[in-house]
């Protein structure tokens, strides 16, 4: 939680953009909705003031990159320690850190925050730390992109369709389309907003939430059959399901689908009514598990996943394991435990289903 108030930092913020006359923005690595909406809409309220922008990310990016309006991209193939040859009117720039705040989240990007002028990160994550020269988080809020809008509304930046659009994909996907509980009357007064300025939020909503590539399909069903379930006991004495899948590099090979094709598995595993908290796991490279966690009513996932490293919402989180699939269950079903008074493997529909049998990640078998 920051330390100042937001009226604060807004005015830090107006005091921080007016002062620079070239911006490095980045998000998190393997960047989502939120992440990619909130960098477009600074890019391009920038842009409108006469400013020079460059959006570097690390991950792929396409599918949300393609529903924005374009801005100046960092190129793929050069390193962040060139960003000041590829600014056409100087050299010195400011480096902004968006829906993150520690610089090494950024990937390739992380020693700008070495190479640049100065630096500020705008974040929304609990687990959110001070790295820059100035930081300001809020945790209750729904996304990066909401705290955006308000920040906005504050330094009368006024709002174009191409900020909208890009805070709107922001907003919904981080609210899994104004449904999570981090949705408040706020995050639907700005959702009506941007609708009133000319944002076809019918339109982003599909593309975003509602419409999958066949691959992606491919990567859902794989981690059904793979899933398991265990029961927990909460403190208070009530009975919740924790759901487990993990996919392997060699499960993603058969399957004709890849890491990136599987980024929205976790969220519609939460869907099953049995699953109080869904875990996805896959490989990222032998010996190396991502993690993505959702909780429905119970598990605070944030606290599981700063265990490891990790972090994000109460729930919504990740982290990455450097050990078997095997091990990374146990590790994890052992954090979840403390917040419970009694977890056990038990049988269910899908506890049989899947075979790793081959599985190219040493103990698959979970």
């Amino acid at each position: 939680m920051s330390k100042i108030t937001r009226d604060e930092f807004a005015r830090q913020f107006a005091r921080f953009i007016g002062k620079y006359d070239r911006f490095l923005i980045s998000g998190h690595i393997r960047p989502d909705g939120d992440s990619i909406g909130a960098c477009f809409s600074l890019g391009h309220a920038l842009v409108q003031m006469g400013k020079e922008v460059l959006i570097i990310t690390d991950g792929d990016a396409k599918r949300y990159v393609e529903l924005m309006d374009p801005l100046p991209m960092f190129p793929e193939d050069r390193p962040v320690k060139d960003a000041q040859r590829l600014f056409a009117t100087g050299r010195n720039y400011a480096f902004v850190i968006l829906d993150c705040s520690e610089p090494e989240r950024t990937g390739r990007a992380a020693q700008a925050i070495m190479y640049a002028e100065a630096s500020i990160t705008i974040d929304h994550h609990i687990t959110s730390k001070e790295a820059a020269d100035f930081n300001y988080a809020e945790p209750q809020i729904s996304s990066a992109s909401e705290l955006l809008y308000w920040l906005y509304k504050l330094c009368a930046v006024p709002i174009s369709r191409s900020m909208g659009k890009a805070l709107f994909m922001g907003l919904v996907y981080d609210t899994g389309g104004l449904r999570h509980s981090s949705t408040t009357a706020d995050s639907f007064q700005m959702a009506a907003d941007l609708k009133r300025k000319g944002v076809d939020t019918t339109y982003l909503t599909n593309k975003l939430l509602h419409t999958k590539k066949l691959a992606e399909m491919k990567a859902l069903s794989a981690a059904i059959s793979a899933s398991r379930l265990y029961k927990g006991v909460t403190p208070e004495g009530e009975e919740i399901q924790i759901l487990i899948s993990y996919l392997s590099l060699g499960d993603m090979n058969r399957g004709g689908f890849t890491g990136s094709e599987c980024d929205g598995v976790v969220s519609l595993l939460n869907e099953i009514e049995e699953a109080e908290t869904s875990v996805f796991m896959r490989e990222l490279s032998n010996g190396t598990i991502r993690v993505n966690m959702r909780s429905k009513h119970v598990l605070d996932v944030a606290r599981v996943a700063a265990l490891f490293g990790g972090g994000g919402h109460v729930r919504a989180a990740g982290c990455t394991l450097t050990v078997s699939a095997s091990a990374a269950k146990a590790q994890l079903l052992e954090a979840m435990s403390h917040q419970l008074s009694a977890l056990e493997g038990i049988p269910g529909e899908i506890q049989n289903a899947g075979n790793h049998e081959g599985s190219e990640a040493g103990d698959a078998s979970i």
